[in-house]
């Protein structure tokens, strides 16, 4: 598994489709608008992107001072969802090895999302994850979900 986001690549901003604050947004209502944007999508996929932006909105209040915002939309003709989540800490996020303390929440977004990574701005950065919402390979092989992978294997 690696240790590393896979892609971070500088990308041309997308315009997504929906906007939230964090700092006034409960996390659970993040995640009924992720429903909601994914409305009508296999619940596998549904609930991996679920997963992915509940990491992604942890891991700002955790470890990170506001301002802190989510936006989320369909990109790639509808093929992904990609969720961007801005705080105003210049730390990047690193991926540790799980313990009884935490550490699953970068490996389980490394695991379901098809790519992911973080912008440095000069004042917040921006943690980034697409999700595949048509089962198209990753850059790493097909995609799957957590669920089918054997135990042991990354």
């Amino acid at each position: 598994m690696s240790m590393q986001a896979r892609d971070t690549a500088n990308r041309e901003p997308s315009p997504l489709a929906v906007s939230c604050d964090l700092d006034t947004m409960p996390t659970r209502d993040v995640r009924q608008l992720v429903r909601r944007v994914l409305a009508g999508r296999d619940g596998i996929v549904a609930d991996d992107a679920v997963l992915v932006v509940d990491e992604l909105v942890s891991n700002a209040h955790r470890h990170a001072r506001g301002p802190r915002t989510c936006r989320l939309g369909l990109v790639s003709q509808g093929r992904r969802l990609r969720i961007e989540v801005d705080d105003a800490s210049l730390a990047g996020p690193r991926m540790r090895t799980p313990d009884r303390s935490g550490g699953r929440g970068l490996v389980l977004v490394d695991q379901l999302a098809s790519s992911w990574g973080v912008q440095h701005h000069a004042d917040h950065k921006t943690v980034w994850a697409e999700v595949s919402l048509d089962g198209a390979s990753s850059s790493r092989g097909p995609a799957r979900h957590l669920s089918v992978a054997p135990i042991g294997q990354p």
